[in-house]
């Protein structure tokens, strides 16, 4: 049975939750403060009613390490569950979101993060400059006072720093986060008490914050399936709705012009292009692609990975969005000649490039690379098409507009979605009816005056 103890204004709940492996007993505890103006026969009541909801939690297997905080939580999400299931790419966009979400809330315990405190984070992210560079400003005085009577060469020890980072920080001048992470753990103390943490640009919008929101979800929820707390905070907390907006794209007489304009471009140009065009495949899928995955003879095109960027790190290999985008794409014969075209013209130019061709990709088998035989950077594709958009006199639109393009086209000439789904390799059709819910209610309507049209007999309007 579980026990109180009073402590100040609260009361401590421990439990017993068995024994360890050798034999010493665990207990975990919670604390409870009573509601302002509770009488002293209410709070009795229900503290006995607290200690018999704290045992049946401790029987059902929570509060195993409830009291742990959310950033020592997510850092062990990211080690021991991420890591080894999440994309690359998906893991490193996380990683950014913790330069905002850890200051606001990694400091609080998961057993006492409440909507409130999640519901604060969003409000700061709507109403206060957070786009650009994020700066941390020390406060000198509670710096001072939290390494108390300790020099300051021990806290630059214990914080793997130069006793000068120490000092630049005592005097107020503004640090860059990882040395402003170091001392705020040298010093026992969450960030936010040492630092003011400010980003310059404008708010993020209503799209940004609801990714916030997706992470943090998602964090907690594994919270819950891993029975540390009863449920996610997060399903009582509404993110700022997103407006509706329409996609970008080239209409059919627009794609015309694009496609004449690429004639006059560089082979490789009008060969990645025309096949964001023709496919709609994304940027990475493109830059993924190898000659292997290309089947002349059924016409063909395989999608098996992509191609991805990270800070540090450059280009590298990476899987699909997702498993049903692993898939097999139907091109023209057009499209072949052209691929014919390019791979002809590529060997050309790696045979006229002999030793200069970079060695640690001299059997690189992929179509696009820059011109020493380096992966392509990922930044190449839409500065080319900006200029040949403007060569063109077309809209300004990016990359994967093209993809929006491939589709609409489709869907106007009335291709099913599910046709154009697994041309798209959306994970369900839903999620391309979704997107692209206006181009289909304009499919419909024709789809409708055409029935009308066989139904009636009208033969002079058919």
């Amino acid at each position: 049975m579980a026990t109180v103890q009073k402590r100040g204004n609260s009361y401590r709940i421990r439990a017993s939750a068995g024994y360890d492996v050798y034999g010493k007993q665990i207990m975990r505890s919670k604390t409870w403060t009573p509601k302002e103006g509770m009488t002293k026969n209410q709070i009795g009541k229900e503290l006995e009613r607290q200690k018999v909801l704290f045992d049946e939690d401790i029987k059902a297997g929570l509060y195993t390490d409830s009291n742990i905080k959310f950033q020592d939580f997510a850092e062990k999400w990211f080690e021991e569950y991420a890591e080894s299931r999440l994309r690359k790419k998906t893991i490193e966009g996380y990683r950014r979101a913790m330069d905002r979400i850890y200051p606001a809330i990694g400091h609080i315990h998961l057993n006492r993060l409440q909507p409130q405190h999640i519901m604060k984070f969003y409000h700061q992210l709507e109403t206060t400059n957070q786009c650009g560079k994020i700066r941390y400003f020390p406060k000198p005085d509670a710096i001072k006072a939290a390494r108390a009577h300790t020099d300051v060469q021990t806290i630059a020890q214990r914080a793997g720093l130069a006793p000068s980072t120490i000092k630049t920080a005592e005097s107020g001048h503004s640090v860059n986060k990882s040395s402003a992470e170091k001392i705020a753990q040298a010093l026992n103390q969450p960030i936010k008490t040492l630092f003011t943490i400010e980003y310059s640009g404008d708010h993020l919008s209503a799209k940004t914050i609801r990714e916030y929101h997706c992470v943090i979800s998602t964090i907690l929820e594994r919270a819950v399936k891993w029975q540390i707390i009863k449920d996610n905070p997060c399903r009582r907390v509404d993110p700022p709705r997103v407006p509706a907006h329409d996609i970008q794209c080239l209409d059919d007489k627009q794609a015309v012009i694009f496609l004449e304009q690429l004639k006059h471009e560089s082979i490789e140009d009008q060969t990645l292009f025309t096949l964001a065009l023709y496919t709609g495949m994304r940027r990475g899928e493109l830059l993924g692609l190898e000659w292997q995955d290309i089947n002349f003879d059924a016409e063909v095109l395989s999608v098996r990975r992509t191609s991805q960027y990270a800070v540090g790190k450059g280009m590298y290999e990476d899987t699909t969005k997702t498993v049903r985008s692993k898939r097999s794409i139907r091109v023209t014969s057009g499209v072949m000649s052209l691929l014919r075209a390019y791979r002809a013209s590529q060997n050309s130019h790696r045979l006229a490039m002999g030793d200069r061709w970079n060695n640690e990709w001299k059997n690189n088998p992929w179509l696009f690379t820059n011109s020493d035989g380096t992966p392509m950077s990922s930044s190449t594709p839409l500065n080319h098409l900006k200029r040949i958009l403007k060569r063109a006199n077309l809209p300004s639109v990016s990359l994967h507009s093209l993809r929006h393009t491939s589709a609409t086209l489709l869907i106007g000439q009335g291709i099913d979605v599910r046709t154009v789904s697994g041309r798209l390799g959306h994970s369900q059709t839903s999620t391309t009816m979704n997107i692209y819910a206006h181009q289909l209610q304009s499919a419909d309507a024709a789809a409708s005056a055409a029935l009308e049209v066989v139904l009636s007999g009208d033969k002079k309007r058919a």
